[in-house]
């Protein structure tokens, strides 16, 4: 991003009220008889009442077991597609989807006799480039429904190590309230290819998977809410207008296919009116922020979706891994949950680890979201910090604590341990030290229920850090280069200071340093002479009054290693190109 866009600092600080109460009295005479004025017990900041909208119907998981369901699968090659074709499927931006018949048969949904009953394809995104596959199974019109489901969806979840983050994180989410969960099932999967001929060649274990709900039209069936309404999910999508989102004369999608690839429609009434609407007031800041968000958004649902994602540390949903359902004839969009295989630290999993820092600092914290304008606009008034912050508590100490999480995961331990220790999922378990496969699995699991806290000490402690802004450099003349970075946001008010370096080198060894100069402003101009033709990086640091630090957005990557914060460049002839 090379634009630059002024941000403007708060002002006021976030006061808290804390009550004490103290009494008197010395050790010589009796304490006199005092009333003590009774500590209010504070409101929380989450409803009690849920919106009728999402409220999740408890009915819904009474099916659900904990146990391991058995699933047979048998595919026949197609005369345009074979099964090897369906594993290769590397790129799921394009029209070609090989899909081949099936026939499937699963705990509760038995065996009907027919050569089909289902077709098969993958599923999931950089995950289909992994070794072991997730495959989505839509039942046959005439086939009936398994658990009120038509389409299926069954994640291996290659790069968790554990194997349950996403299981986890929904099962968890049934006993939270103002955002719904999905249902979820432990599942051993046998796959029986045929060729085109009819010839079996062959019939493979497929391991553990995690059947996942989708959320569609039977999800909103299936908890007796109305099914005419929308529910998008985002695909590359940060609360921006963009051109994918053409509307017709009607309200409906101008360009599916290219309106799917901002915002995919799970469900489709065809009128989007209202997301164009809520899309561009939230991007008005001529706009009262808190009009557009009290019209268009659900303050429990919301705080609830930020603060489960704070805790659950899912830092992978600035653009993508959530959905928003809007029903029909309402302005409201409810968040609503969606992937966790990447939660619960996984950035802190051996084989992240070893690869190096997955995320900048930044993105450990809440700054993670501050790019997004609905979250930016939130987060930047000191009474919804405050807001977030008792909704953080609440979600903490009610239902993420430790001994909740580490109850869900007990009972999952004894059904898939077995199934890890055993070829296919033991040969392909993202091991750093393979000869000792078990104890550096147990180990990472015994890590999990622990997290939650983690992440709410780090979330109060990071919030005295500035926020992130975004460099650029730009050639003003043939004698004169403008560094410039937006000013950064102290949630707290307190004054900030801007460090400047430029180097040729992105480690800024002292050796590689062109300039070095702290700032008040936000922007540095430079003689062109000072930089000859070549490569640069530049990393601006804000520091607060207090000492708090914060990088910018910006990374770059050289010789296959990130360098979070740092913004590379290339003075040549004439112009100034960004890396």
């Amino acid at each position: 991003m090379s634009t630059i866009t002024t941000l403007k600092p708060l002002v006021l600080a976030i006061m808290l009220a804390s009550l004490a109460a103290c009494g008197g009295g010395g050790d010589d005479a009796p304490s006199p008889q005092v009333t003590p004025t009774p500590t209010p017990t504070p409101t929380p900041v989450l409803d009690t009442q849920e919106a009728a909208a999402i409220k999740d119907d408890v009915a819904v998981y009474a099916v659900e077991k904990n146990q391991v369901l058995k699933a047979t699968v048998t595919t026949t090659d197609t005369s345009t597609w074979t099964f090897a074709d369906v594993n290769n499927d590397a790129d799921d931006s394009d029209a070609n989807v090989p899909e081949i018949d099936a026939h499937f048969v699963i705990d509760g949904f038995a065996d009907d006799g027919k050569a089909k009953n289902a077709t098969l394809r993958l599923r999931g995104h950089s995950t289909r480039l992994a070794d072991q596959k997730s495959y989505r199974i839509k039942l046959a019109k005439d086939a009936g429904l398994w658990r009120g489901e038509q389409t299926l969806q069954f994640n291996k979840h290659p790069y968790d190590l554990i194997r349950v983050r996403n299981k986890l994180a929904f099962d968890l989410f049934r006993d939270i309230p103002h955002i719904p969960s999905l249902r979820t099932q432990f599942v051993q999967m046998q796959i029986t290819n045929f060729d085109k001929s009819g010839k079996q060649y062959a019939t493979n274990d497929y391991g553990l998977f995690t059947h996942v709900e989708k959320m569609g039209k039977e999800y909103l069936v299936n908890r007796k809410l109305p099914t005419d309404g929308n529910i998008y999910k985002a695909e590359d999508f940060e609360f921006f207008l963009n051109d994918n989102l053409t509307l017709d004369d009607k309200g409906a999608a101008l360009n599916k296919d290219n309106f799917e690839k901002t915002l995919g429609l799970e469900a489709d009434n065809k009128n989007h009116q209202t997301l164009i609407a809520m899309l561009t007031a939230l991007n008005d800041d001529s706009k009262s922020f808190d009009t557009v968000f009290g019209q268009y958004f659900d303050k429990s649902n919301y705080l609830t979706w930020l603060a489960t994602s704070i805790l659950m540390g899912n830092r992978d949903t600035i653009n993508q891994n959530f959905a928003l359902y809007q029903p029909k004839d309402s302005n409201k969009f409810y968040f609503l949950p969606w992937d966790y295989d990447g939660a619960f630290g996984f950035e802190g999993q051996p084989d992240q680890k070893k690869a190096g820092e997955l995320y900048a600092p930044w993105q450990l914290s809440v700054a993670n979201w501050w790019s997004v304008p609905l979250h930016k606009r939130f987060l930047q008034d000191p009474k919804h910090l405050t807001e977030l912050k008792q909704a953080v508590d609440e979600v903490y100490s009610k239902y993420l604590t430790e001994a909740k999480v580490q109850a869900k995961l007990d009972s999952y331990k004894p059904l898939i341990q077995p199934l890890i220790s055993v070829v296919p999922d033991k040969a392909f378990l993202p091991l750093v030290d393979t000869a000792n496969f078990l104890t550096e699995w147990q180990n990472e699991y015994a890590r999990i229920a622990k997290l939650p806290k983690q992440h709410y000490d780090h979330f109060l402690a990071s919030l005295e850090n500035p926020m992130p802004y975004y460099q650029a450099v730009e050639l003003l003349s043939d004698s004169q280069v403008r560094i410039g970075w937006d000013a950064s946001v102290d949630l707290q008010g307190d004054a900030l200071t801007y460090n400047v370096k430029i180097a040729t080198s992105p480690r800024f060894e002292a050796a590689f340093v062109v300039k070095e100069q702290t700032l008040s402003q936000t922007e540095l101009l430079l003689a062109k002479s000072l930089l000859p033709n070549g490569v640069y990086y530049l990393k601006v640091t804000a520091k607060d009054s207090k000492g708090n630090i914060q990088n910018a957005f910006d990374s770059t990557t050289v010789a296959d290693k990130n360098y979070f914060g740092v913004y590379a460049f290339e003075v040549k002839a004439g112009e100034v190109v960004a890396l």
